[in-house]
């Protein structure tokens, strides 16, 4: 996992990130991506609001053909 205050991902690139619960006092895990104004997104596209801790990249396979 990469330290998401050292290193951002590549942009528009699928990655899993680590947020913070502080009811479970774990982390959950999203699958993201970062925008070109360095605003993390969830795989749909809304706007994240939670301070992400860690990423790392997702091996996510492309659909092809129909979907």
């Amino acid at each position: 996992w990469i330290d998401a205050k050292r290193e951002s991902p590549i942009v528009a690139q699928m990655v899993w990130v680590a947020v913070p619960n502080v009811i479970t006092c774990r982390y959950q895990t999203l699958l993201c991506y970062m925008d070109s104004e360095d605003k993390w997104r969830d795989a749909s596209g809304v706007l994240m609001f939670r301070r992400v801790s860690f990423w790392q990249y997702a091996d996510v396979p492309q659909c092809e053909g129909v979907c």
